[in-house]
Order: structure tokens, then C-alpha cells, then sequence
């Protein structure tokens, strides 16, 4: 107590109290081998009183649960009917099924989704696969029209000689042509010369049967000696024979008279081959 406390109290409440001691209690082995005697006596003592307890306890954990086992079934029961209500008050409350089309139109709407995902994508592959395609024909393209230009110049080159080409068969064909009319134009003179040959001819052999007597020692060419040029026997059918030069194709017979060559004295057959025998000498067949 305070000093306060004191001063307050009688004296007479200080009788038989004596103070505190100051001695000091110094602790040994022996006073720890004392309580632990005394603990183990305690419990030995409190141990059949504890397990009694414990066994009440267990014994009315089990009683309660059996007690309430119904309960929980019951309340099982409950949430279940609970759930039932629940969904028929849902589909009260949904009867036109909307609630049902809804979640329909919302996976629906995530399909059209998935499917617009999809095509945009073949969209864009088949853009790149296009600019790949453009780039290739865009290069054929100009390929080929290197190509085209390289053959057009090839044509014009080929246009341009062939023009000249033409142009110089055409000179030698018109110089060849005059080569070929300048007979032409001598035909007249020498048709008036063969004339005038054949008079001389009909002359020199009245003469001779008027007179056999030989004049001269030098014997005339025989016309069977000559052969007759630019002339060929093409064939010959019941004795008429088809003779070709320079002028065209004519038909002959003994007796006959042609411009050129004068008059026909026979058609024979030499060596297995047609000849034509005439004033100016032999047509051979080729």
C-alpha cells in the first residue's frame, strides 16, 4: 500500500501482521523433482474424469448429428424444390422462348463473326496471290512485247528484201522478155527468106530433071546431116507429130509447111526415137 493509504487507516489494522521477509529462497534440484511429483500426481489423478468428458463429448457429437441428418436432407429438399420453382418461374416468365432465340442469335452472331474472321482472311491471301500473279504477267507481258517487236523488225526486214528481191526478178524477167521478142521481130524476114529458099529450092530441082547431067563435083549437105535447133518432137500419134520451140506447140505431117523450119519430108523412127525430117534438117525427140 501506498504511505497515503496508510495515514487513512486505523492502527488496529496492523495487529498480527508481520512484514514480508527478506530472506532469500534460493532454488534447488530437489524443489524441481517436488513439482514435477505433484504434477504427475494431479493428472493421474484428473485422467479418468478427462476421458469420461471426452467420450460424453464425442458421444454427443454423434447423437447430434443423427439429430440433424433429417434436417439436412429436408434442407436438400428445400433447395432443390427451390431450383425447381426458380427454373418454372424462368420459363413463366420466358414462355415465347425468347430468352432461348437470344442466346441462339448470340452464338449465331459469334459464328458470323468466326466466319467474316475467316473469309477476310482468304480475302487477303487471295490479294497477295493476285499482286504476285499481276507482277508475273506484267513481266510476261513485257517479255512478249519485246519478243513482238523483235519479230516485227525481223518481218520488215525480211518485207524489205524480199521487195528488192522482186524488184530485181522483175528487171531480169523484162530484160529476159526482150531477149525473147527480138526473134519475134525478125519472124517476118525470116519467113520471106524461107519463102524466097523454098523457090530457089523448086528452081534448082526443075532444073534437075530437065537436065541429069552432073555440073559440078561438090555434092549439096544432105538436110538429114543438120540438126534443127530451139526444135524438139514431143510425140507423134497416126503419123502427126507434136513439135515444140521457142514460139509455142504445132502439129506437123509429112507435106506440111512450118514457119522456121521449112517444109516437112517425113515423120521416121530412129534408134527407138521420133524424128522429124525437114527442109532445114533433123527435130530429134528429147
Amino acid at each position: 500500500m501506498s504511505a497515503e493509504h496508510d495515514h487513512d487507516l486505523p492502527p488496529s489494522a496492523f495487529e498480527g501482521v508481520s512484514p514480508p521477509s527478506r530472506e532469500l529462497a534460493l532454488w534447488r534440484d530437489d524443489m524441481r523433482a517436488e513439482r514435477f511429483d505433484l504434477l504427475a500426481s494431479r493428472l493421474k489423478r484428473y485422467l479418468p474424469h478427462g476421458l469420461i468428458a471426452a467420450v460424453v463429448i464425442a458421444g454427443g457429437f454423434a447423437v447430434a448429428s443423427y439429430a440433424t441428418a433429417p434436417a439436412l436432407t429436408d434442407g436438400v429438399d428445400e433447395l432443390a424444390a427451390i431450383d425447381a420453382r426458380r427454373m418454372g418461374l424462368a420459363a413463366n416468365l420466358d414462355a415465347s422462348g425468347a430468352e432461348k432465340r437470344s442466346a441462339s442469335l448470340t452464338r449465331d452472331v459469334g459464328s458470323l463473326k468466326s466466319e467474316i474472321a475467316r473469309l477476310q482472311k482468304a480475302l487477303g491471301q487471295s490479294k497477295a496471290a493476285q499482286n504476285v500473279l499481276s507482277k508475273s504477267t506484267a513481266g510476261q507481258a513485257a517479255a512478249n512485247q519485246d519478243e513482238v517487236r523483235g519479230l516485227k523488225a525481223e518481218i520488215a526486214s525480211l518485207t524489205k528484201t524480199l521487195d528488192a528481191t522482186r524488184d530485181s526478178a522483175a528487171s531480169k524477167i523484162d530484160a529476159l522478155q526482150a531477149k525473147v521478142d527480138e526473134p519475134k521481130q525478125d519472124d517476118p524476114r525470116v519467113a520471106e527468106l524461107q519463102d524466097r529458099l523454098d523457090k530457089l529450092e523448086k528452081s534448082t530441082a526443075t532444073k534437075k530433071d530437065a537436065s541429069p547431067e552432073t555440073t559440078g563435083s561438090v555434092a549439096p549437105k544432105s538436110p538429114a546431116s543438120q540438126i534443127v535447133r530451139n526444135w524438139t518432137v514431143r510425140e507423134v500419134n497416126d503419123n502427126v507429130a507434136v513439135l515444140e520451140g521457142r514460139h509455142g506447140i504445132i502439129e506437123v505431117e509429112p507435106g506440111a509447111r512450118a514457119p522456121g523450119i521449112g517444109r516437112i519430108r517425113s515423120i521416121e523412127r530412129r534408134d527407138g526415137e521420133w524424128v522429124v525430117v525437114t527442109d532445114r534438117g533433123v527435130i530429134l525427140q528429147r
